[in-house]
């Protein structure tokens, strides 16, 4: 099976303006052969752009052009709709984060794609950014030795934020239990985005996450984040056994244990059609640690590179019969975190243990 018929499912900001451009660039894997949303002046517009049909019925879609995979990239709350849609007509799938709101229909949805056998996964982006490869390269390679405690200051919301903090204490890594708190802060007014009314005030949202192996995850949101100067600086950290990361600069003792070395990292490139693209990043360690860029040979921005391998996760799930990069697990379980916290902070910080306890669907 060599290229796979894709259909995309949403037609919004970031369907038309990231996922649509990104797999007609994708040309030598996917083939999109049709796009799907309820807004029908919007769908025919991307259909007659990319020479595609145009749908406003996801099954009739799935009936007609039979795709190998779909793309889902609604909002999130109705995800489960044309997921479960997907899985009953045979067809794996990707869907924007979170897998659903609703721990009940996430449940629902992985249940039909074991039923059905189809392949289901949760585009995650914050952990596939390049820079994060490498860190966690360097992680499951044993660098640091175990990570103790990993903060994430606003660099992504609720369940992105949480994905990160676990990409950091390992995935199979259980929560036991959460900490949430909620405060609302004055500050000075200003412009918080072009275009937007001007903010007084931020929401800023805490949690404190243990783990089962005795590891803390520290997170922190602000609602001025993505946008506002009061808030610019964001980033994760993580103290380890032997070492530490803050953003980008990394240091591990030395091997007499006297003092720090610094980790550099180094961008390899390839030029692809007149566009420098990564190749790879390489950390000076010992042995070398490389993590390689399995799109090396598209004409991508590490940010495309990001997004692509989401496509090319479910893609390669289903060319090889094998469970999709991130999966339903992950995004299910950074998702019942994020509940978890919000429930917390509900409740004047009281722990909430897992797993949690909702509605079953």
């Amino acid at each position: 099976m060599d290229k796979l018929k894709i259909a995309h499912i949403g037609t919004g900001r970031r369907g038309s303006g990231t996922y649509l451009p990104l797999i007609s660039k994708l040309k030598h894997d996917l083939e999109l052969v049709a796009v799907c949303d309820q807004h029908d002046e919007a769908v025919k517009e991307q259909g007659a752009k990319y020479g595609v049909p145009a749908f406003t019925d996801t099954a009739e879609m799935l009936e007609k052009v039979k795709p190998d995979i779909c793309s889902i990239v609604i909002t999130p709350s109705n995800n489960h709709i044309p997921g479960l849609l997907c899985s009953e007509h045979g067809v794996s799938y990707c869907t924007e984060t979170p897998i659903d709101t609703d721990l009940g229909w996430a449940d629902k949805m992985i249940e039909s794609a074991k039923q059905h056998g189809t392949k289901l996964e949760v585009n995650e982006n914050y952990y596939r950014v390049p820079s994060e490869r490498i860190k966690r390269e360097m992680i499951l390679a044993g660098v640091f030795g175990k990570v103790n405690v990993a903060y994430n200051e606003f660099r992504g919301h609720g369940y992105h934020g949480i994905g990160l903090i676990r990409s950091y204490v390992g995935f199979d890594n259980e929560p036991v239990r959460v900490f949430g708190l909620r405060k609302n802060f004055a500050v000075q007014e200003h412009v918080w985005r072009k275009g937007q009314p001007t903010r007084d005030s931020e929401d800023w949202q805490q949690g404190i996450i243990e783990f089962a192996d005795g590891a803390v995850g520290v997170f922190n949101f602000s609602g001025l984040s993505y946008g506002s100067p009061l808030r610019s600086f964001n980033g994760t950290k993580f103290y380890a056994e032997r070492g530490m990361c803050f953003r980008e600069e990394a240091v591990i003792l030395n091997d007499d244990a006297d003092g720090q070395r610094k980790i550099t990292v180094t961008r390899k490139t390839n030029n692809i059609d007149g566009y420098e693209t990564l190749a790879a990043l390489v950390a000076n360690t010992t042995p070398e640690v490389i993590w390689k860029n399995p799109l090396q040979n598209y004409p991508l921005s590490d940010g495309e590179i990001t997004v692509a391998s989401e496509l090319m996760s479910i893609a390669n799930a289903v060319r090889n019969d094998t469970e999709p990069e991130y999966g339903a697990y992950n995004g299910r379980k950074d998702r019942e975190i994020d509940v978890g916290m919000a429930n917390s902070w509900s409740n004047d910080g009281a722990p909430v243990t897992f797993p949690l306890e909702y509605e079953k669907r």
